[in-house]
């Protein structure tokens, strides 16, 4: 072993050290107010109250509609990225005139903020005068209020957060196929394979650690989602197409600070278990394929 290539331990302490005062001491403190009585009305002399709040948000009928909406957001962001992102890196990992330019323009979107995507597609989806409206209206079917109930309000966001996060998956999946020896492809097409047997035995296998990538990036992204929803309904129409992010959200406006930190520690608890899970069962596909 060269032991020149063995850092200092300070060099991990440093990190170890500036997140644990600046992420895991905030945010222990924080959680600690879901417990008490802390709101708009009450800043001072916080009392303890148990597990009212938290008791309190899961009796509460937005917390039903915002877990249903959020694992709505999550799995078809996470399926639709993860099969666009693959099926778009395969394409432009062939020898294409064009592929660098491709690359750039299916890259863009991923580089525009929430608010100015979001901006984008509620003019895309406007009742009066959006894009879709106005096709729609050419081939002679009346105006929709995709904004305005639920089905079509979390399809519009759903596709929003598809187009803006799909360029990241297409890298990660083209930095996977790429490092993909063409050694293994060529010693199977001398043994006689066909292209799905050398995608299937040979590609597949050696990417599937970047696929969980993209997969477990996409899950957690998609559970936190809340700027996109924040700017396109805020949430509604009502509590329609709330999620988690944009329950504490409004919590907090409505000056229930304490139901709002138990709605972010219900989530957390909840992103913790999705992560777990998820890392447990991705490692064993990896090794089954």
């Amino acid at each position: 072993m060269n032991r020149k290539k063995i850092y200092p331990l300070y060099l991990a302490l440093i990190p170890a050290v500036v997140f644990f005062i600046f992420f895991i001491v905030p945010s222990t403190v924080g959680y600690y107010y879901a417990f008490t009585n802390w709101s708009a009305a009450r800043t001072t002399n916080l009392k303890f109250v148990g597990f009212d709040n938290i008791m309190s948000i899961l009796s509460s009928t937005k917390v039903p509609v915002a877990f249903v909406n959020t694992l709505i957001y999550a799995g078809v962001k996470t399926v639709t990225v993860t099969l666009l992102g693959f099926v778009f890196a395969y394409i432009l990992n062939r020898e294409i005139k064009t592929r660098t330019a491709l690359r750039t323009v299916y890259f863009i979107p991923s580089i525009f903020s929430c608010l100015v995507v979001g901006l984008i597609f509620s003019a895309v989806f406007q009742t009066r005068h959006g894009t879709i409206n106005n096709i729609l209206n050419l081939m002679g079917i009346a105006n929709i209020q995709w904004l305005g109930q639920r089905g079509t309000a979390v399809f519009a966001i759903c596709v929003a957060e598809v187009w803006r996060n799909v360029g990241y998956a297409i890298i990660i999946t083209l930095a996977g196929l790429q490092s993909v020896s063409s050694d293994y492809l060529e010693a199977g097409k001398l043994d006689g394979a066909s292209e799905w047997q050398l995608f299937r035995h040979i590609t597949l296998p050696l990417i599937m650690p970047t696929v969980n990538v993209n997969i477990l990036f996409s899950l957690i992204y998609g559970l936190k989602m809340f700027d996109l929803i924040y700017v396109m309904t805020g949430g509604g129409p009502g509590n329609a197409t709330e999620s988690f992010g944009t329950l504490m959200m409004n919590e907090m406006s409505a000056g229930r600070y304490a139901q709002s930190v138990a709605v972010n520690l219900v989530f957390t608890v909840l992103l913790v278990i999705v992560s777990v899970v998820y890392q447990k069962f991705s490692s064993r596909w990896e090794t089954v394929l």
